[in-house]
C-alpha cells in the first residue's frame, strides 16, 4: 500500500514536469483506428505488412522497431519474409512471465550470448515469438511488467527462458542501432550506482541502470504529446512529409481500441502500448532512464534524522514556538521531502525513496504534539488546581479561559454574605510561638471551607484571622452545586450555626494563661453586592463589594459588645423570618449614615440546631 502510493506521487512527478518538445529522433507509426478503417481489419495481408517495412526503408528510416510479433505463419508470407530479411527491424516477443504455465509458439529469437542467465533477472514459463521462417536476427521483448494498480512503471531488461537471457526491445534495438552485439552485468558498487548496470563499449550512454530485479524503470519524461505520431495509413499512402522520417528511428505499433494493446499510464486510464517502449527507447537514448542508487536508505535515514532534529530543536524553543504546530511542520517536512523527490527525478533521473521518512517525521512530529498537548493540559490542570484553591471554583475556571484584561469585569446579584472571625487572635499570636498560631489558624480556615461548601456557599477571601463567604455571588457553587435565589439566605445561616459548633473543638480551649479565650464570632447579612475581577491585565484581584458585604463585617464588630456569637442583618432575617432570632435592636454602625436593625441568633437555638 505505501509502495502503490509512493509510486502514484512519482506519477504526479511526470504529470507535472513532463517535456512537451518534439521528439524527432524516434517517430511513431500507429496503427490506428484510421489505419482499420481505410487499410482494412487487422490482421493485415502479410504483404501489405511488408509493404509498410518498405515503404519506411523508403523514406530514409535509419532503424525500424516493431511492437508486433507474427506468431502464425500464412500462405503469403515470402513478401513480409523478404523485407525482413533486407530490413532487419528489430520484433517483437512475449513471455509469460507472472502469468503462470503458458504454451511457448513461434521460435525465440534475438538471445544475448551470455553462457547463463544471471541473477536477478526472472525464468518465463512460456513465450509468444514470430513464426520460424520470419525469426529475425534482432529482437526484443515487450513483457511489461503491471503493477497492482494496472500502471506499467517497470519492464525486465532480460528474461531467461530455456538457460538463455533475452533482453527488452528496447534495449535489443538500442544495440541494433548502436551495432554493438554483448552487454555486460554488474553490480554497483559507488554510492551512486544503481543495483545492477548494463553495459557495453559502444551503448551511447555509460550503463543502463537496473534495480534489484533487473528492471528498468520506465521514465515517463516525455508527454505522449511530444512523440510524432503517423497514421499506418498514411505512410502506405506515402503521405508522410518529405524528410520528416529521414534518419529516424520509428517505432511501429497500434492504438486502434479493439487490438487489446492497452495500457494505464501516469497520463491517462487507457493509454497505447506502444507508449512504455518509445519512453524506455527515448530515456535509453538521453541516458536518463531512472533508478534508485544505493545510497538511498542512508539518505531516507539522513532526511528522517534531520527532520527529528528539526522538531527537536523547534521543541526545545517553546518561547518562540507553539509546539502544537509540530504536526504542520511535520507535514511541511513530508512536502519538502517530496519535492525533493520530484526535483531529483525530473532533473537527475534519480528515484529516490522520500515517503518512509516523510511517514516517519510526520508520525514523529503528530506524536509529540499530542504529548505536548496531553502535557500542557496536564499544566492548565494543575494551574487551574492552583487557581481554584485561591480563588472560587466558577472565577478560577472563568479566568482559565480568558485572556489578560484591565478591565471591569463583575457583576450585581442578589447574594448572601458571611463574615467569620477569630475574636482575640491578635493578641494570642503576639503572646504564643508562630508555628501555634499557624496551625490555630489553618485548622480554622479548613474547618470554614468544609462547612461553607456544605451549604453551597464559596469561600470567597481569607482576611488575616477572619473568612468572607458568599452565596450566589458566581454563576455557579463549588462541586457544581448553584446556590438558588430562593434559599440562599438560610444556607447562610445554617452555615454559620454549624460553623460555630465545629470551631467548638478546633479553637484552644481553656486559653493559655494570661490571654483571653479565643472565640468565633459571626456577621450575616442578605442583600445586593458587586462580584468581579478589578486592576490592571498585570495585578488583578477578585472581590466582593457592597452595602451588604460593609453591614456583615460591622456585625461581626459588635459580636463582642452584644455578647451573642451570630448576628444577622435585617436583610437576611427578612429572607429567613425573624420568628425565631432575637431583635438587638436598631444601630447605626460603623461608617454608615442609615441605622441597622441587628438580630441574633440564639445561642441556645444554635446548639439545639447542632445537636
Amino acid at each position: 500500500m505505501l509502495q502503490q502510493l509512493q509510486e502514484r506521487a512519482g506519477d504526479l512527478v511526470w504529470r507535472l514536469a513532463a517535456d512537451h518538445r518534439d521528439e524527432r529522433r524516434l517517430i511513431v507509426v500507429d496503427i490506428d483506428e484510421r489505419s482499420l478503417r481505410e487499410v482494412g481489419p487487422w490482421p493485415w495481408p502479410r504483404a501489405t505488412q511488408a509493404r509498410l517495412v518498405q515503404q519506411l526503408a523508403a523514406a530514409g528510416v535509419r532503424q525500424q522497431i516493431f511492437d508486433i510479433v507474427f506468431t502464425d505463419p500464412r500462405s503469403d508470407d515470402a513478401a513480409l519474409i523478404a523485407a525482413v530479411q533486407q530490413q532487419r527491424p528489430v520484433l517483437a516477443q512475449v513471455f509469460a512471465l507472472e502469468q503462470g504455465g503458458q504454451p511457448s509458439v513461434g521460435q525465440l529469437a534475438g538471445a544475448l550470448d551470455w553462457p547463463a542467465c544471471p541473477a536477478p533477472f526472472a525464468t518465463a514459463a512460456g513465450y509468444l515469438a514470430n513464426f520460424a521462417a520470419l525469426a529475425p536476427q534482432d529482437a526484443g521483448h515487450i513483457t511489461p511488467r503491471i503493477a497492482g494498480d494496472g500502471f506499467v512503471r517497470h519492464q525486465p531488461a532480460v528474461i531467461c527462458f530455456a538457460g538463455k537471457s533475452y533482453p527488452a526491445l528496447a534495449l535489443a534495438a538500442l544495440m541494433r542501432g548502436s551495432g554493438e552485439h554483448s552487454l555486460a552485468l554488474q553490480r554497483g558498487s559507488g554510492w551512486f550506482d544503481p543495483p545492477w548496470k548494463l553495459t557495453a563499449p559502444d551503448l551511447p550512454t555509460a550503463a543502463i541502470p537496473l534495480d534489484e530485479r533487473g528492471d528498468l524503470r520506465v521514465a515517463w519524461r516525455l508527454h505522449p504529446d511530444s512523440f510524432i505520431s503517423l497514421s499506418a495509413a498514411d505512410v502506405l499512402a506515402g503521405r508522410v512529409p518529405a524528410g520528416l522520417l529521414a534518419n529516424a528511428w520509428t517505432l511501429v505499433g497500434s492504438s486502434a481500441f479493439g487490438l487489446n494493446d492497452s495500457i494505464a499510464t501516469p497520463f491517462g486510464g487507457a493509454g497505447a502500448g506502444l507508449q512504455v517502449h518509445a519512453q524506455v527507447i527515448a530515456a535509453l537514448l538521453d541516458g536518463r532512464t531512472p533508478y534508485t542508487p544505493r545510497v538511498e536508505a542512508a539518505a531516507q535515514v539522513l532526511a528522517a534524522g534531520l527532520g527529528a532534529l528539526l522538531l527537536l530543536l523547534l521543541a526545545r524553543n517553546r518561547k518562540r514556538f507553539s509546539v502544537t504546530l509540530l504536526p504542520l511542520v511535520a507535514g511541511a517536512w513530508a512536502l519538502l521531502l517530496w519535492l525533493g523527490h520530484a526535483l531529483a527525478l525530473s532533473q537527475g533521473a534519480l528515484w529516490l525513496g522520500w515517503l518512509d521518512p516523510a511517514l516517519f517525521i510526520f508520525f514523529t512530529g503528530s506524536a509529540m504534539g499530542i504529548l505536548e498537548h496531553a502535557k500542557s493540559r496536564v499544566d492548565r490542570d494543575r494551574l487551574y488546581s492552583h487557581l481554584s484553591s485561591y480563588l472560587p471554583a466558577a472565577v478560577a475556571a472563568s479566568l482559565a479561559l480568558q485572556p489578560p484584561s484591565s478591565a471591569i469585569k463583575a457583576s450585581t446579584n442578589q447574594v448572601s454574605v458571611l463574615f467569620a472571625d477569630i475574636r482575640n487572635f491578635s493578641a494570642y499570636c503576639e503572646a504564643r510561638p508562630p508555628e501555634e498560631a499557624a496551625a490555630v489558624l489553618h485548622a480554622f480556615f479548613s474547618v470554614a471551607t468544609r462547612v461553607v461548601e456544605a451549604h453551597g456557599g464559596v469561600i470567597e477571601a481569607f482576611q488575616g484571622d477572619a473568612i468572607l463567604a458568599v452565596w450566589n455571588g458566581e454563576p455557579s457553587a463549588t462541586e457544581g452545586e448553584a446556590a438558588s435565589s430562593s434559599d440562599h439566605a438560610q444556607r447562610a445561616l445554617s452555615a454559620a450555626i454549624d460553623l460555630l459548633a465545629a470551631m467548638q473543638g478546633v479553637l484552644p480551649d481553656p486559653a493559655p494563661a494570661g490571654l483571653e479565650p479565643l472565640s468565633l464570632g459571626i456577621g450575616a447579612e442578605t442583600g445586593p453586592a458587586m462580584a468581579g475581577s478589578f486592576g490592571l491585565a498585570s495585578r488583578r484581584t477578585h472581590m466582593v463589594m457592597g452595602r451588604t458585604v460593609t453591614i456583615a463585617s460591622r456585625l461581626v464588630e459588635m459580636t463582642a459588645e452584644l455578647a451573642h456569637p451570630i448576628l444577622l442583618g435585617e436583610g437576611l432575617a427578612a429572607q429567613v423570618g425573624a420568628a425565631g432570632l432575637e431583635s438587638m435592636g436598631i444601630f447605626l454602625l460603623d461608617g454608615m449614615r442609615v441605622p441597622h436593625h441587628i438580630y441574633a441568633y440564639p445561642l441556645a437555638a444554635a446548639t439545639t440546631h447542632h445537636s
